[in-house]
């Protein structure tokens, strides 16, 4: 184990362990109250483990602030003292309740075998030695000189403590399971120069870093942790020598972009509560417009709306979305993973217009055109002329989602306010109505002339060849009788045949 000189001898630590467990258990006011400023009192964003027996500097990652005011996720990491004192329930509790799948153990090689952790069932456990093969010192600022680059000469001879913080930072970037548990002998030096970087990478201030670094004196009843140790002499370290934390974890530890974005990914709760897509009917709509308190308006070619209507796909996949309709009103609210965060988008929708020229004086019978535009490319609708419902033609929307379609006006359709909408196959309305006006078709009233002949009854006249008559004030015309004349045509044939007759008999005589 570490030797320190300021430190507790076994048989005293472990007392005073024994006792802070209790103290661990129910902090109280009074007890915070009489904490030195080395020892600091638990907040509402620490979250200590108390209910694992023979754990007693075990705490998960504080839940401050960090980079652009994102949360610490503090379930994914716990820190804390070897686990050689724990009992098989408490490591079965890690397991179960806490979720740990991976345990890091920062101490060398004799201090495991002389201490080994009491095994987390399930968990994964790596040893990476952070001092190599010695870790005694008997003086912490020796010690935290050297947790900054033990044995480190150059790139390519780092020494143990370059490459033990690169190791740890890349495993704690790429595990993609549960709750990770890293801890060294006491979860005070060598745990908090790696929790203190990960902050860093992090966003986290820097009160909030020392304030838990320093709760390993509040949890252990003791001051070994100073902010000279970790502020004064580590991070001054890193500042003049390698010219602050930015350098030293990018170009001189090499951790990558890559892992720095899994490392915020991971140990950030993202308070992004934006929305990356909405579309209502399978309409897009305008995300900036919508965030604004004027809201954004669509055109869509529906009956009516229905929250399954609307889909969001939020910008966090962990992000979480409701709905609201109220008429031609949509609310949608994005939750951020944080579940504090919030981003309202609003929204009218509209139903397309449509137009008939001159639709102030329309004729029954006569065919119109009409024109619209927003509706669902390659629809098909019912064109509808309304006070009785009647159907009367059809249009199909363009790949541009306008309509151009011509119908015709029923003959018998009264004068007067007519509204003319489109609809679905159903007969419901997708369009806004369009009041017209109708007048009545035209019609041609001409006058029968009739001709009344009066039958005469004078001898000799035929009436249906008389001229004009008296009562249309003409003057009546008799024409003579053809009677005559037929009998002197039919006395000439009968004279013709009788010739004919003797002819024929006088030749045959003449023959003999």
């Amino acid at each position: 184990m570490n030797t320190h000189a300021r430190r507790l001898s076994l048989p005293l630590r472990l007392t005073t362990i024994a006792l802070c467990a209790t103290a661990a258990v129910g902090f109280s006011a009074t007890s915070a109250s009489a904490a030195t400023p080395a020892q600091p009192a638990l907040t509402a964003q620490d979250h200590t483990i108390t209910d694992v027996p023979g754990l007693v500097n075990g705490r998960e990652l504080n839940a401050v602030t960090g980079l652009n005011g994102q949360t610490l996720n503090a379930p994914r990491l716990i820190r804390s003292e070897s686990l050689d004192k724990i009992s098989t329930a408490g490591a079965q509790t890690l397991a179960s309740e806490y979720k740990v799948d991976l345990v890091i153990d920062l101490r060398t090689p004799g201090q495991v075998a002389a201490k080994p952790d009491v095994p987390i069932p399930g968990a994964q456990s790596v040893n990476i030695s952070m001092f190599g093969a010695n870790g005694d010192y008997s003086d912490d600022t020796a010690m935290y000189h050297d947790l900054v680059d033990k044995g480190y000469v150059d790139a390519a001879t780092p020494g143990p403590m370059i490459s033990a913080y690169g190791q740890i930072l890349h495993l704690l970037a790429t595990h993609t399971g549960g709750t990770v548990l890293i801890h060294c002998s006491h979860g005070m030096d060598r745990t908090g120069t790696v929790v203190d970087m990960l902050d860093h990478i992090l966003g986290v201030s820097e009160s909030d870093i020392l304030h838990d670094y320093l709760l390993s004196n509040t949890q252990l009843g003791v001051n070994w942790a100073t902010p000279d140790l970790l502020q004064g002499t580590f991070e001054r370290d890193v500042a003049t020598k390698y010219s602050g934390m930015d350098s030293y974890l990018s170009k001189t530890i090499g951790v990558t972009s890559q892992d720095m974005a899994a490392l915020r990914s991971r140990f950030l709760i993202s308070n992004d509560a934006s929305a990356s897509a909405i579309t209502i009917g399978g309409v897009s709509v305008p995300l900036d417009s919508a965030a604004t308190d004027a809201g954004a308006s669509i055109t869509l070619a529906i009956p009516s709306l229905a929250p399954a209507d609307v889909q969001v796909v939020t910008g966090n996949a962990d992000a979480t979305s409701t709905v609201t309709v109220s008429g031609q009103k949509v609310d949608v609210t994005v939750t951020a993973p944080d579940r504090v965060t919030t981003k309202h988008y609003g929204m009218t929708v509209a139903k397309p217009v449509i137009a008939i020229a001159q639709s102030d004086s329309l004729t029954a019978g006569a065919s119109v055109t009409l024109t619209g535009s927003g509706f669902t490319p390659g629809s098909v609708y019912q064109i509808v002329v309304h006070s009785t419902p009647t159907v009367i033609g059809q249009a199909t929307a363009g790949s541009d989602g306008t309509i151009t379609a011509s119908a015709v006006l029923p003959v018998d359709l009264e004068a007067g306010a007519h509204t003319v909408f489109l609809a679905d196959s159903s007969g419901n309305a997708v369009s806004d109505p369009l009041a017209v006006t109708v007048v009545a078709a035209a019609t041609t009233t001409g006058t029968a002339a009739t001709t009344t002949g009066t039958a005469a009854s004078a001898t000799g006249t035929d009436a249906s060849l008389a001229g004009p008559s008296v009562a249309t004030g003409g003057t009546r015309v008799e024409q003579p009788s053809a009677w005559p004349a037929v009998a002197l045509g039919a006395l000439g044939l009968a004279l013709l045949g009788a010739v004919v007759v003797l002819y024929r008999r006088t030749r045959s005589t003449l023959e003999r």
